[in-house]
């Protein structure tokens, strides 16, 4: 049985310290009883030693019979929690609501004061410095970068005479171009070739200055080795090959060259079709022309000389496609760029909606203003987190550029729950009095919501990119900011628009106006009644716009209907098991295409290269230490290391080289002493073992540093590529030798690696954030569950649809991925804390009132954050654009989850006893010098 009752608190608190609340035991007080109140009844009920049985008291004189309940433990652990947040809410809103009346009281001064902080911390902008490149989704400190340090610190090549590209710590300088028919033929025509060399002049005729006047040709820029420049894929041009051409004599894969070498052909040739080992057809070629790292500035400026004439390049039969090393970098930063220009629109749009949201028929009582200073509030705290980050050092990355359509959604949030509550206070009070109370409640709600952001925010801060350590630290500073700026600067302005109200002016030319009704008794115009009417409002319904005022009377009707609740429940059930499958098969994966415009030449070259040719790369196992490669135990456990590489499911088991294997069998080889070894592989280097001159490391007489190379099939998805390098590092560490594992493509791989642990964690400290703020602000069991498990569902729903979507895991989603965390609390806290702060005779009451309190803020905040990132559904940045996606996702299931689920749910299990503010006929709180009497739902 439920029955209202008022329990005498002095008496609870005996009981809580005389009975086991695990119901292990009772005492026998003589004398002792427990007094209720039955108001259903209109009775006094008194127990003297209760009986308590399956964690119920009952009376003892009819316990055999039929038993009378008087309360249970549960109710007593419920009230309890409530005591608690009566307390919370008495100490903190206690002081957020003096904190609102002082606002109250120096509008002026704090509007003013605040203002020229936010712009002073905006000068910090001059100290912007601005960083693009791949490198910021490289983790920082990761193992291939310590291995490229040790490299370059090991090995030291001179590229402008011996240049290997197995060789090289890093991906080195280049200019790359594909040949391809606008026919789409078979480029392996002997009548094509007229072209592509007239392309190969082209490009060598390529030519820049420096400073002194001085030209310089691809010749004298070139990576040479044997006193010739290295061109990979040069023998396609020698007669050679157009003999074998010509003859059909092509062998695929490996080709032997008239050197004697043996290469792989689909690193050169692409789209290929072959048969019994012989290319039939294929439709694209490829050329890297070789620059000499030794002279880094020039060989830059002849790259980007290089890309500047081949956009210019015209044939009447071939295609050209090309990029340089540092093309992916320059292409994705130009791309953010572009973009970025886009915020003027966003920015455009929100004021647009905020105003007209705000903008009512009321000539007084018109919050127009308050509209344009919630923009306002939130442009200030987007600079002065500019300014102070910068000031502070931190780059300005690439991803950055979203933070401000991100901040526009939060701060335009924080201004409607602002007004709210506002619009919900007595209009009979005076103006200090109702600020104070609005930043009681809904000053509070954002507090739950900003804590929770930047925390999140802040744990994305920990990580180990660079992108999102930056973005972190850009966007946390930004939510504080605005935060800050809405409870001091956006609250002056309110008090001022209040005042303004309050002495009954006009919202444009702030003079004395008229009711509306005293001017039509007064006969005026229909215009004048209109446009210079007014008076201020009685009830929150006169202020609210169409979106606050008329989907939540369906929504109501929606949520607290039985059949309409079954439907909500089911779907949501749908809806869940979806995305547990979505986030299932969620994987991790970052596109190198995705980083830039589809109409960028860096694009069209990737794509080619990706789908056309091999995406084999050069891994190579180095001995950092002195090791007396003549014992032949030491050349078996090389060989061995070597052959389980080579056994790896990834790597070419027919190409390897070894300088220690070609030298053991070449005429030059000598073991007789250390002395006879070093001097007969010296002979070795200097005559036929060119190729290895950079891969032996001699001091001394004695071998310091040596690697041995092997290659990699073609891999082009992460998740193979980061599968690898574990792997071959397990190999290295299973070995007796001082010998590591690395490839110049290593340091890129490695996010891939910790993309994973890194979401997962970030994502733990957040969650874990938002049940710590919830319990502290709102310490009701009932809501905590459900703020944490709506936050939960929603992060599931998130990354589901993301995979659903076409998107993956990587440095850029996991950035927005942090980004949700914080964002899909807002309108779970918001909708719960009205709900703990509202009367009500029972559940349904107080979900209705609930939705009257916030349900109209979540909606135009929804609504406010879809607007604000709209405009990047046309971007053609996939960081842009991505975020669109998520953004989108995160703010529909967000607000689904607030307006339909968490009043579902409250309307079944949500806390009924009492509230802390509210005096409610059935639901009120007494106060006396000698008691103090609650309401507990038994």
């Amino acid at each position: 049985m439920s029955l209202h009752k008022y329990f005498d608190i002095s008496i609870l608190k005996k009981i809580k310290t005389e009975y086991d609340f695990t119901g292990n035991s009772i005492p026998k007080t003589e004398g002792y009883y427990i007094q209720i109140i039955n108001i259903d009844q209109e009775r006094q009920i008194q127990s003297t030693n209760p009986v308590l049985m399956n964690n119920v008291f009952y009376e003892p004189n009819t316990f055999q019979n039929q038993p009378t309940c008087i309360f249970s433990i549960n109710s007593l652990k419920m009230l309890c929690f409530y005591h608690l947040h009566q307390k919370v809410d008495s100490s903190i809103g206690g002081l957020f609501e003096r904190y609102g009346k002082f606002i109250a009281r120096h509008p002026w001064k704090t509007v003013i004061f605040v203002g020229i902080i936010n712009a002073a911390l905006g000068v910090g902008l001059l100290k912007l410095n601005p960083e693009s490149g791949i490198h910021q989704y490289v983790p920082i400190g990761n193992t291939a970068s310590k291995d490229q340090k040790t490299v370059e610190t090991l090995f030291k090549i001179n590229t402008s005479a011996n240049f290997n590209v197995q060789s090289l710590s890093d991906l080195g300088q280049y200019g790359e171009v594909i040949i391809e028919l606008k026919n789409g033929n078979n480029i392996l025509n002997i009548t094509n070739w007229k072209h592509i060399e007239e392309l190969n002049d082209y490009i060598r005729n390529t030519t820049i200055e420096d400073s002194s006047g001085n030209i310089y040709f691809y010749s004298d820029l070139c990576a040479r080795s044997s006193n010739q420049c290295v061109v990979d894929g040069s023998f396609l041009l020698e007669s050679p090959f157009t003999s074998d051409m010509n003859k059909g004599n092509i062998t695929y894969p490996p080709y032997n060259l008239s050197t004697g070498q043996t290469v792989l052909l689909d690193r050169f040739i692409g789209n290929v079709v072959f048969v019994n080992g012989l290319i039939k057809h294929a439709t694209a070629l490829k050329l890297r022309l070789n620059l000499q790292s030794e002279s880094f500035d020039l060989s830059r400026k002849w790259e980007k000389k290089f890309v500047e004439k081949l956009a210019s390049f015209k044939n009447t039969d071939i295609m050209v496609k090309y990029s340089y090393s540092d093309s992916l970098s320059v292409e994705l930063s130009k791309n953010v760029t572009g973009d970025i220009s886009v915020f003027s629109v966003t920015f455009t749009l929100m004021i647009v909606f905020a105003c007209l949201a705000l903008m009512g028929m009321n000539c007084v009582d018109n919050r127009y203003y308050l509209g344009l200073a919630g923009i306002l509030s939130t442009c200030l705290a987007i600079l002065a987190s500019f300014g102070l980050v910068s000031a502070c050092g931190v780059a300005f990355v690439d991803i950055v550029g979203i933070m401000p359509f991100l901040i526009l959604g939060i701060g335009v949030d924080n201004m409607f729950i602002l007004l709210s509550g506002l619009a919900d206070t007595k209009s009979d009070d005076c103006v200090e009095t109702r600020i104070g109370k609005t930043i009681r409640t809904s000053g509070i709600a954002i507090t739950i919501t900003s804590i929770t952001d930047i925390v999140a925010f802040c744990a994305g801060a920990a990580s180990v990119f660079p992108s999102v350590q930056n973005f972190s630290w850009y966007t946390g500073c930004a939510v504080l900011f605005c935060y800050f700026n809405y409870l001091t600067f956006y609250t002056g302005i309110m008090t001022i628009n209040e005042v303004r109200v309050s002495k009954q002016r006009h919202w444009f030319t702030c003079c004395k106006t008229k009711p509306h009704q005293s001017l039509k008794e007064e006969g005026k115009s229909k215009t004048v009644v209109l446009f210079c009417g007014g008076a201020p409002r009685r009830k929150r319904e006169e202020v609210e716009g169409p979106i606050e005022k008329y989907p939540k009377i369906l929504l109501k009707k929606a949520v607290l209907s039985k059949p309409t609740r079954i439907v909500i429940i089911i779907l949501f059930v749908g809806y869940l098991g979806v995305s547990t499958w979505g986030a299932w098969n969620f994987r991790e994966d970052l596109d190198l295409r995705n980083l830039v415009s589809s109409d960028s030449y860096y694009y069209n070259f990737y794509d080619t290269n990706l789908n056309f040719f091999s995406q084999s790369f050069f891994v190579s196992f180095y001995a950092k230490s002195e090791i007396e490669y003549r014992l032949s135990s030491n050349v078996l456990k090389i060989e061995t290391l070597l052959r389980k590489a080579k056994e790896d499911k990834d790597i070419l088991n027919t190409f390897e080289l070894s300088w220690l294997d070609s030298y053991t069998k070449s005429p030059e080889f000598q073991n007789t002493s250390q002395s006879n070894f070093i001097l007969g592989l010296n002979t070795f280097l200097d005559t036929r073992g060119n190729i290895f001159v950079n891969d032996v490391v001699i001091r001394n007489n004695s071998i310091v540093a040596s690697r041995f190379h092997v290659l990699s099939k073609s891999l082009s998805t992460s998740s193979d590529q980061a599968s690898l390098m574990v792997r071959l590092r397990e190999i290295t560490k299973s070995s007796t030798l001082p010998v590591f594992v690395f490839s110049p493509s290593f340091v890129f791989f490695e996010q891939y690696v910790q993309i994973v642990p890194q979401t997962i964690q970030t994502l733990a400290i957040a969650v874990s954030v938002v049940f710590l703020v919830t319990a502290i602000f709102m310490p009701l069991p009932v809501l905590i569950l459900l703020v944490t498990v709506s936050v939960s569902m929603i992060m599931v729903g998130v990354i589901g649809l993301m995979q659903i979507w076409g998107l993956t895991l990587s440095s850029v989603t996991m950035i927005h991925i942090v980004m949700c965390v914080g964002f899909s609390v807002d309108f779970s806290a918001h909708i719960c804390h009205a709900y703990a702060h509202v009367s009500g005779e029972n559940r349904d009451a107080r979900v209705s009132t609930a939705l009257d309190l916030a349900g109209g803020p979540i909606l135009n905040g929804a609504l406010s954050s879809v607007i604000g990132i709209v405009v990047l559904a046309f971007s053609k940045s996939y960081i842009f654009f991505s975020f669109f996606k998520v953004m989108f996702i995160v703010v529909v299931v967000g607000a689904m989850h607030a307006i339909f689920l968490l009043p579902v749910l409250l309307s079944w299990i949500g806390p009924i006893y009492g509230t802390p503010e509210t005096e409610p006929v059935n639901d009120k709180i007494k106060h006396s010098e000698k008691e103090e009497k609650t309401k507990v739902n038994l």
